[in-house]
């Protein structure tokens, strides 16, 4: 039962503690800026234009939550933890964004999926087609591509599946060898998740863990996923994963009929009693599994979760809840960030999707520099929504 594990939410709630992070945080950034830019007073214009655009995009202000895990901070589910290398680097290039006549470089994240092999039987699964079929890149290849685009800028490297948690011994080794420079998440079911094997994951440089549950009902979830049980793995995974000092998110798949503000509300009391510091929504899209399937949210449904989103963010309610991430609300408002803007999908044979949504073999990451894998998916347009110039 959800009572018998709660968790203290990591979520920065008190006025001076909020207060005093971002005053750090808006300091880190005067001071990039300066180096940036020369002068005071184009430091003080790029600080104005960063913090429109992000208010633009996300429907509040910046800063307005943060979550505090193993001595760092986190704002923003896409954004490393504060203060780190990998933090500076993401700064700069947010600054290099809004500089005339800059070019762009850097990336948010990167989604690798490192193996075909899944246990479960997800209803919305995108990789559908290509499970439980032999894997195909070895570690040293996945090694050498958190190389390349760790020096391109990438600040953030996520590993899917298939259920990453399969290659645990291989996800390890990755793990010892990938640059420090940028923050490591693993995406998962919570499958095989235990307390050792999240302190062992911990030790060998892991950020966090996104734990897939798409419903706050045990049943509901596990008859979404095709595997009973489902639902208590998830939740110990959050637990093993809190207790080892990794930064915990909710993954959660918002169908047709969990557009409702009670199941919406329920989910979240959920996440905050495990301690979780964030919940991701997404929407089916119609890929994969759901290829061809009558699953798309209506107008109604996607203004109500609209509607949800912004009151959450912006409600004191909510002020120790987890942050939401709602990769839909701001695709609508300004289009996608996938496609090499900010981030792109790399499929478990080495290939670049625009995002894992946008099924579609564009180039291989292990034979392409980085610089031509971005510039070959900044020509191609995702299928759902305009790309993005933010």
């Amino acid at each position: 039962m959800v009572q018998d594990q709660l968790s203290q939410t990591p979520i920065v709630s008190g006025r001076l503690r909020k207060m005093s992070v971002t005053l750090k945080l808006l300091k880190n950034l005067y001071k990039q800026s300066l180096s940036r830019s020369g002068s005071h007073a184009k430091a003080m214009s790029i600080i104005k234009q960063v913090l429109a655009k992000y208010k633009d995009v996300q429907g509040e202000n910046i800063f307005n939550k943060a979550t505090f895990v193993d001595g760092r901070y986190y704002w923003r589910f896409a954004s490393p933890g504060f203060p780190s290398e990998a933090y500076k680097i993401m700064v700069n290039y947010e600054i290099d964004r809004v500089l005339p006549d800059t070019p762009q470089w850097g990336l948010s994240t990167v989604i690798f999926a490192i193996t075909k092999k899944c246990c479960m039987n997800c209803e919305h699964c995108f990789e559908w087609e290509n499970l439980n079929k032999p894997n195909t890149l070895q570690v040293s290849e996945i090694v050498e591509t958190l190389k390349k685009y760790s020096d391109y800028g990438t600040t953030q490297f996520m590993f899917s599946g298939g259920e990453p948690m399969l290659r645990f011994d291989d996800l390890v080794q990755v793990l010892e060898q990938a640059p420090k420079n940028a923050d490591y998440w693993v995406i998962t079911s919570g499958f095989g998740m235990t307390h050792e094997k999240a302190q062992k994951l911990k030790n060998s440089g892991l950020t966090g863990l996104m734990v897939s549950l798409d419903h706050h009902l045990p049943e509901e979830n596990d008859k979404f996923r095709g595997y009973k049980g489902a639902h208590s793995l998830a939740l110990k995974a959050v637990r093993f994963a809190n207790e080892a000092g990794l930064v915990t998110t909710l993954s959660l798949c918002v169908t047709r009929g969990y557009c409702q503000p009670e199941y919406l509300d329920a989910y979240m009391h959920l996440a905050k009693s495990l301690g979780v510091s964030f919940v991701q929504i997404l929407e089916p899209r119609q890929t994969g599994r759901y290829s061809g399937k009558d699953i798309l949210l209506s107008d109604d449904d996607t203004q109500r979760l609209d509607k949800y989103y912004t009151s959450y963010i912006n409600s004191k309610k909510y002020k120790d809840y987890p942050m939401i991430n709602y990769l839909g609300y701001h695709q609508r408002k300004v289009g996608c960030f996938g496609g090499g803007n900010r981030f792109f999908y790399i499929d478990t044979d080495g290939d670049a999707h625009l995002c894992p949504y946008c099924s579609g073999k564009k180039i291989s990451v292990l034979t392409n520099t980085a610089e031509e894998v971005i510039k070959t998916l900044q020509t191609n347009h995702c299928h759902a929504f305009e790309n993005t110039d933010y």
